[in-house]
Protein backbone atom coordinates (compact mmCIF):
# COMPACT_ATOMS: atom_id res chain seq x y z
CA UNK A 1 0.00 0.00 0.00
CA UNK A 2 2.97 2.37 1.03
CA UNK A 3 4.66 1.88 -2.56
CA UNK A 4 1.36 2.53 -4.00
CA UNK A 5 0.95 5.78 -2.07
CA UNK A 6 4.25 6.99 -3.36
CA UNK A 7 3.84 6.14 -6.87
CA UNK A 8 0.40 8.18 -7.24
CA UNK A 9 2.36 11.22 -5.11
CA UNK A 10 4.94 11.00 -8.06
CA UNK A 11 1.90 11.01 -10.71
CA UNK A 12 0.01 13.93 -8.96
CA UNK A 13 3.09 15.94 -8.43
CA UNK A 14 3.41 17.28 -11.70
CA UNK A 15 -0.33 19.08 -11.18
CA UNK A 16 0.77 22.80 -10.92
CA UNK A 17 -2.38 23.06 -9.08
CA UNK A 18 -0.97 20.11 -6.68
CA UNK A 19 -0.44 21.94 -2.74
CA UNK A 20 3.53 21.65 -1.53
CA UNK A 21 2.46 22.04 2.18
CA UNK A 22 -1.07 21.60 2.78
CA UNK A 23 -1.71 18.15 3.72
CA UNK A 24 -3.37 16.10 0.55
CA UNK A 25 -3.83 12.48 0.46
CA UNK A 26 -1.58 10.51 -1.78
CA UNK A 27 -4.63 9.25 -4.01
CA UNK A 28 -8.01 9.86 -5.37
CA UNK A 29 -10.48 11.99 -3.63
CA UNK A 30 -10.53 13.68 0.31
CA UNK A 31 -13.72 14.78 2.16
CA UNK A 32 -14.17 15.52 5.71
CA UNK A 33 -10.74 15.23 8.24
CA UNK A 34 -11.62 12.85 11.37
CA UNK A 35 -10.47 11.86 15.07
CA UNK A 36 -7.41 14.49 14.64
CA UNK A 37 -5.57 14.05 17.93
CA UNK A 38 -2.12 13.70 19.77
CA UNK A 39 -0.99 10.36 20.96
CA UNK A 40 2.42 9.30 22.38
CA UNK A 41 3.73 12.29 21.14
CA UNK A 42 2.56 12.73 17.68
CA UNK A 43 -0.54 14.35 15.72
CA UNK A 44 -2.83 11.94 14.24
CA UNK A 45 -5.01 13.27 11.44
CA UNK A 46 -7.56 10.59 9.75
CA UNK A 47 -9.71 11.45 6.93
CA UNK A 48 -12.48 10.24 4.81
CA UNK A 49 -10.29 8.50 2.01
CA UNK A 50 -11.22 6.43 -1.07
CA UNK A 51 -9.08 3.02 -1.90
CA UNK A 52 -8.66 2.35 -5.53
CA UNK A 53 -8.93 -1.18 -4.96
CA UNK A 54 -12.51 -0.94 -2.83
CA UNK A 55 -15.75 -0.16 -4.63
CA UNK A 56 -19.74 -1.00 -4.46
CA UNK A 57 -22.27 -1.45 -6.45
CA UNK A 58 -24.72 1.10 -6.95
CA UNK A 59 -27.87 1.72 -9.26
CA UNK A 60 -25.56 4.37 -11.06
CA UNK A 61 -22.55 1.89 -11.41
CA UNK A 62 -19.94 1.40 -8.99
CA UNK A 63 -18.47 4.20 -6.21
CA UNK A 64 -15.55 3.75 -4.05
CA UNK A 65 -16.22 2.92 -0.64
CA UNK A 66 -14.67 5.55 1.97
CA UNK A 67 -12.46 4.64 4.85
CA UNK A 68 -10.52 6.20 7.37
CA UNK A 69 -7.33 7.65 5.84
CA UNK A 70 -4.61 8.14 8.36
CA UNK A 71 -1.39 10.39 8.44
CA UNK A 72 0.98 11.02 11.26
CA UNK A 73 3.10 14.37 12.19
CA UNK A 74 5.48 15.36 15.02
CA UNK A 75 4.87 19.57 14.52
CA UNK A 76 0.86 19.65 12.34
CA UNK A 77 3.02 20.64 9.40
CA UNK A 78 4.44 18.02 8.27
CA UNK A 79 2.82 14.72 7.42
CA UNK A 80 3.77 11.41 6.57
CA UNK A 81 1.26 8.74 5.19
CA UNK A 82 0.25 5.70 6.96
CA UNK A 83 -1.89 3.16 5.15
CA UNK A 84 -5.90 3.46 6.03
CA UNK A 85 -6.88 2.51 9.63
CA UNK A 86 -10.36 1.88 9.35
CA UNK A 87 -12.30 -0.28 6.95
CA UNK A 88 -16.04 -0.40 6.52
CA UNK A 89 -17.48 -3.95 7.91
CA UNK A 90 -20.24 -4.55 8.68
CA UNK A 91 -20.95 -0.49 7.18
CA UNK A 92 -21.32 0.23 3.83
CA UNK A 93 -18.65 3.05 4.40
CA UNK A 94 -16.71 5.23 7.11
CA UNK A 95 -18.05 8.31 7.11
CA UNK A 96 -16.88 11.56 9.83
CA UNK A 97 -16.88 11.44 13.54
CA UNK A 98 -13.88 11.82 16.40
CA UNK A 99 -11.52 9.87 18.78
CA UNK A 100 -11.30 10.44 22.30
CA UNK A 101 -7.64 9.66 23.97
CA UNK A 102 -7.26 7.91 26.73
CA UNK A 103 -4.30 6.66 28.97
CA UNK A 104 -3.70 3.41 27.44
CA UNK A 105 -6.02 3.60 24.29
CA UNK A 106 -7.64 5.62 21.44
CA UNK A 107 -11.43 5.40 21.24
CA UNK A 108 -12.58 6.39 17.61
CA UNK A 109 -16.60 6.97 17.06
CA UNK A 110 -17.85 7.64 13.65
CA UNK A 111 -20.70 7.28 11.40
CA UNK A 112 -21.19 3.65 9.71
CA UNK A 113 -22.96 4.52 6.57
CA UNK A 114 -26.35 2.15 6.64
CA UNK A 115 -25.26 0.67 10.12
CA UNK A 116 -25.44 3.23 12.54
CA UNK A 117 -22.92 5.14 15.01
CA UNK A 118 -19.76 2.42 15.05
CA UNK A 119 -16.39 2.76 17.94
CA UNK A 120 -13.10 1.54 17.36
CA UNK A 121 -10.60 0.77 19.74
CA UNK A 122 -6.58 1.20 19.40
CA UNK A 123 -3.37 0.99 21.64
CA UNK A 124 -0.72 0.21 19.19
CA UNK A 125 2.23 3.24 18.93
CA UNK A 126 0.98 4.30 15.11
CA UNK A 127 -2.88 3.85 16.24
CA UNK A 128 -2.17 1.51 13.08
CA UNK A 129 -4.76 -1.69 14.30
CA UNK A 130 -8.49 -1.05 15.29
CA UNK A 131 -10.77 -3.29 16.85
CA UNK A 132 -14.34 -2.60 16.73
CA UNK A 133 -16.56 -3.05 20.23
CA UNK A 134 -18.77 -5.64 19.44
CA UNK A 135 -18.63 -5.30 15.54
CA UNK A 136 -21.58 -3.86 15.25
CA UNK A 137 -23.38 -0.19 15.48
CA UNK A 138 -23.71 0.52 18.80
CA UNK A 139 -26.31 3.15 18.42
CA UNK A 140 -27.77 1.61 15.51
CA UNK A 141 -29.29 3.51 12.69
CA UNK A 142 -32.65 2.00 13.11
CA UNK A 143 -34.75 0.35 15.66
CA UNK A 144 -34.79 -3.95 15.08
CA UNK A 145 -38.35 -3.62 13.26
CA UNK A 146 -37.60 -0.49 11.37
CA UNK A 147 -38.99 2.21 12.77
CA UNK A 148 -37.35 5.38 13.15
CA UNK A 149 -35.63 6.59 16.43
CA UNK A 150 -36.96 10.15 18.04
CA UNK A 151 -32.92 11.58 16.60
CA UNK A 152 -30.71 11.15 14.10
CA UNK A 153 -27.97 8.77 13.86
CA UNK A 154 -25.17 10.80 11.86
CA UNK A 155 -21.68 12.26 12.59
CA UNK A 156 -20.89 11.59 16.31
CA UNK A 157 -18.43 13.35 18.91
CA UNK A 158 -17.50 11.30 21.80
CA UNK A 159 -15.91 12.55 25.77
CA UNK A 160 -15.83 11.42 28.80
CA UNK A 161 -16.92 13.15 32.22
CA UNK A 162 -17.20 11.45 35.71
CA UNK A 163 -16.16 7.90 34.65
CA UNK A 164 -19.32 7.82 32.07
CA UNK A 165 -19.03 8.32 28.07
CA UNK A 166 -21.02 11.12 26.11
CA UNK A 167 -21.39 11.20 22.83
CA UNK A 168 -23.10 13.98 19.97
CA UNK A 169 -24.73 12.68 17.21
CA UNK A 170 -25.48 15.17 14.41
CA UNK A 171 -28.36 15.87 12.77
CA UNK A 172 -31.87 18.46 12.90
CA UNK A 173 -34.86 18.60 13.79
CA UNK A 174 -38.56 19.80 12.37
CA UNK A 175 -38.92 23.19 11.96
CA UNK A 176 -42.69 23.77 12.35
CA UNK A 177 -43.53 27.38 10.77
CA UNK A 178 -41.50 26.46 7.56
CA UNK A 179 -41.76 22.90 7.19
CA UNK A 180 -38.23 22.87 6.78
CA UNK A 181 -35.43 21.32 9.46
CA UNK A 182 -32.86 22.99 11.74
CA UNK A 183 -29.55 22.10 13.24
CA UNK A 184 -29.99 19.74 16.41
CA UNK A 185 -27.79 17.45 18.11
CA UNK A 186 -28.67 14.39 20.13
CA UNK A 187 -26.76 13.04 23.44
CA UNK A 188 -26.59 9.26 24.11
CA UNK A 189 -24.49 8.28 27.47
CA UNK A 190 -22.79 5.00 28.06
CA UNK A 191 -20.95 3.50 31.17
CA UNK A 192 -19.24 0.90 28.63
CA UNK A 193 -18.77 2.03 24.90
CA UNK A 194 -21.47 -0.75 24.39
CA UNK A 195 -24.72 0.36 25.34
CA UNK A 196 -25.95 3.93 25.23
CA UNK A 197 -28.88 5.41 26.42
CA UNK A 198 -30.62 8.57 24.37
CA UNK A 199 -30.98 11.46 26.85
CA UNK A 200 -31.89 14.53 24.89
CA UNK A 201 -31.51 17.45 22.33
CA UNK A 202 -28.18 18.58 23.82
CA UNK A 203 -28.43 22.33 22.76
CA UNK A 204 -30.29 24.83 24.77
CA UNK A 205 -30.61 28.55 24.31
CA UNK A 206 -29.89 28.57 20.42
CA UNK A 207 -30.63 31.50 18.57
CA UNK A 208 -28.19 31.46 15.87
CA UNK A 209 -28.85 28.69 13.82
CA UNK A 210 -30.48 29.18 10.48
CA UNK A 211 -33.55 27.01 9.23
CA UNK A 212 -31.96 24.90 6.72
CA UNK A 213 -28.78 24.38 8.72
CA UNK A 214 -27.89 20.70 10.18
CA UNK A 215 -24.86 19.69 12.75
CA UNK A 216 -22.77 17.03 10.74
CA UNK A 217 -19.52 16.52 11.99
CA UNK A 218 -19.73 18.00 15.74
CA UNK A 219 -16.59 18.24 17.82
CA UNK A 220 -17.11 19.43 21.33
CA UNK A 221 -14.55 20.44 24.13
CA UNK A 222 -13.54 22.80 26.64
CA UNK A 223 -11.94 25.87 25.88
CA UNK A 224 -11.09 28.10 29.00
CA UNK A 225 -13.31 28.27 31.21
CA UNK A 226 -16.21 27.94 29.02
CA UNK A 227 -17.00 24.78 26.14
CA UNK A 228 -16.99 25.51 22.00
CA UNK A 229 -18.97 22.83 19.65
CA UNK A 230 -17.85 22.97 16.34
CA UNK A 231 -19.88 21.75 13.58
CA UNK A 232 -20.46 21.93 9.52
CA UNK A 233 -23.65 22.43 8.15
CA UNK A 234 -24.33 21.30 4.61
CA UNK A 235 -25.98 24.54 3.85
CA UNK A 236 -24.25 27.29 5.76
CA UNK A 237 -20.25 25.67 6.17
CA UNK A 238 -18.07 25.59 9.17
CA UNK A 239 -19.07 26.98 12.18
CA UNK A 240 -18.83 27.01 16.24
CA UNK A 241 -20.77 27.79 18.81
CA UNK A 242 -19.46 29.30 22.15
CA UNK A 243 -21.48 28.94 25.19
CA UNK A 244 -21.35 26.99 29.08
CA UNK A 245 -21.85 23.11 29.95
CA UNK A 246 -24.79 22.52 32.42
CA UNK A 247 -22.97 19.07 33.64
CA UNK A 248 -26.09 18.64 35.71
CA UNK A 249 -28.61 18.86 33.41
CA UNK A 250 -26.47 17.55 30.64
CA UNK A 251 -27.57 20.49 28.24
CA UNK A 252 -24.88 23.28 26.17
CA UNK A 253 -26.25 26.67 27.25
CA UNK A 254 -24.89 28.99 23.61
CA UNK A 255 -24.29 32.19 24.02
CA UNK A 256 -22.20 33.02 20.66
CA UNK A 257 -21.90 32.32 17.30
CA UNK A 258 -19.14 32.33 14.70
CA UNK A 259 -18.50 30.92 10.96
CA UNK A 260 -15.25 30.40 9.35
CA UNK A 261 -16.34 31.73 6.33
CA UNK A 262 -17.32 34.72 4.74
CA UNK A 263 -19.77 33.87 2.95
CA UNK A 264 -19.84 30.77 0.73
CA UNK A 265 -18.24 27.78 1.89
CA UNK A 266 -17.33 26.62 -1.51
CA UNK A 267 -15.83 26.77 -4.34
CA UNK A 268 -12.65 27.37 -2.23
CA UNK A 269 -13.84 27.79 1.74
CA UNK A 270 -13.31 25.69 4.92
CA UNK A 271 -15.62 22.90 4.94
CA UNK A 272 -15.90 20.30 7.98
CA UNK A 273 -13.36 20.61 11.26
CA UNK A 274 -11.43 18.03 13.07
CA UNK A 275 -10.60 19.23 16.44
CA UNK A 276 -8.76 18.35 19.66
CA UNK A 277 -8.11 19.73 23.06
CA UNK A 278 -4.23 21.26 22.93
CA UNK A 279 -3.99 20.53 26.59
CA UNK A 280 -3.67 24.02 27.30
CA UNK A 281 -7.09 25.02 27.45
CA UNK A 282 -7.38 25.94 23.87
CA UNK A 283 -8.14 23.65 20.71
CA UNK A 284 -6.02 22.46 17.84
CA UNK A 285 -8.59 22.55 14.69
CA UNK A 286 -7.91 21.41 11.14
CA UNK A 287 -10.46 21.79 8.48
CA UNK A 288 -10.69 20.63 4.44
CA UNK A 289 -11.05 23.12 1.67
CA UNK A 290 -13.19 22.55 -1.17
CA UNK A 291 -11.85 23.33 -4.90
CA UNK A 292 -12.07 26.55 -6.85
CA UNK A 293 -11.47 24.56 -9.87
CA UNK A 294 -11.84 21.41 -11.79
CA UNK A 295 -8.47 18.65 -10.88
CA UNK A 296 -8.07 14.95 -12.37
CA UNK A 297 -6.99 12.44 -9.94
CA UNK A 298 -7.80 14.52 -6.53
CA UNK A 299 -9.90 16.93 -5.44
CA UNK A 300 -10.00 18.37 -2.02
CA UNK A 301 -6.78 19.66 0.61
CA UNK A 302 -6.70 20.12 4.20
CA UNK A 303 -6.21 23.65 5.58
CA UNK A 304 -3.22 24.78 7.75
CA UNK A 305 -3.53 23.98 11.64
CA UNK A 306 -5.26 26.79 13.67
CA UNK A 307 -5.31 27.22 17.78
CA UNK A 308 -8.78 28.64 18.77
CA UNK A 309 -8.80 30.11 22.12
CA UNK A 310 -11.34 32.41 23.85
CA UNK A 311 -10.27 36.20 23.69
CA UNK A 312 -10.55 36.84 27.57
CA UNK A 313 -12.96 36.38 30.59
CA UNK A 314 -15.14 39.14 30.58
CA UNK A 315 -18.43 39.46 29.49
CA UNK A 316 -17.62 40.52 26.30
CA UNK A 317 -14.21 38.52 25.35
CA UNK A 318 -15.75 35.35 27.17
CA UNK A 319 -17.33 34.91 23.56
CA UNK A 320 -14.68 35.93 21.11
CA UNK A 321 -13.10 33.25 19.37
CA UNK A 322 -9.05 34.32 18.97
CA UNK A 323 -8.03 32.19 16.08
CA UNK A 324 -4.18 31.87 15.53
CA UNK A 325 -1.75 29.45 13.04
CA UNK A 326 -0.87 26.38 15.15
CA UNK A 327 2.06 23.97 14.87
CA UNK A 328 5.49 24.43 13.40
CA UNK A 329 4.46 27.23 10.47
CA UNK A 330 8.24 29.03 10.66
CA UNK A 331 9.64 26.07 9.28
CA UNK A 332 7.63 26.77 5.93
CA UNK A 333 9.09 30.32 5.74
CA UNK A 334 12.81 29.97 4.08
Amino acid sequence: MMERFAASRKSLSSDPYRPTYHYVNPENDLNDPNGLCYWQDRWHLFYQGYPDSETTSTESGSKKVVHWGHAVSDDLVHWRDLPYAIYPDPEESCFSGATLVENDRVIAMYHGVGAGNMIALSDDPLLLNWEKVTGQAVIPIAQPDGSPWPYRVFDPCIWKKDNVYYALSGGTLPHEPTGRRTRANFLFKSNDLESWEYLHPFIEGDSFTLVGDDGACPYFWPIGKRHILLFFSHMSGGQTLIGDYDKSRDKFVVTAHHDFNFGAFGPGGVHAPSATPDGKGGIIAIFNMNPAMDTKGWNQIMTLPRHLSLLGNNKIERDMLKIEPAGDIESLRS
